[in-house]
């Protein structure tokens, strides 16, 4: 039964009458914050872009820029193919002209190097 003025069991099992324990202060509820108190909207976004960004650098060391250049060029193609009936490689232009963009701004341009090898004239 409890106790109505505590709203407390009076026998817990396990343990003694006279050793009954009081939980700490921090675990009742009058004693929590709210768990959005204090926060906004704005704190939440850059919380998710933050992990958002620590998960780009550790999957894509080095090559950051290219991911989000990829990224960039996949909602664009996605507008247009919005806009009209664009046939699917423009997806794949969009996409590889932003990995090699994103590259670039790396210091690292692959595609572009690789491009400038097989229109060479001087490569055969």
């Amino acid at each position: 039964m409890a106790d109505e003025k505590t709203h407390k069991p009076k026998i817990n099992v396990g343990e003694k009458d006279a050793e009954r324990q009081e939980p700490p202060a921090a675990e009742t509820p009058e004693a929590k914050p709210a768990a959005n108190e204090g926060r906004s909207v704005g704190d939440a976004l850059r919380n998710g872009v933050g992990l958002v960004s620590a998960w780009v650098r550790r999957t894509f060391p080095g090559q950051e820029k290219a991911f989000w250049g990829a990224i960039l060029g996949l909602i664009a193609a996605v507008v247009f193919l919005a806009v009209g009936p664009w046939p699917l490689f423009v997806v794949v232009v969009f996409v590889f002209v932003g990995v090699a963009a994103g590259q670039v701004l790396d210091g690292d341009p692959k595609i572009v190097n690789t491009l400038r090898h097989l229109f060479n004239r001087n490569s055969q």
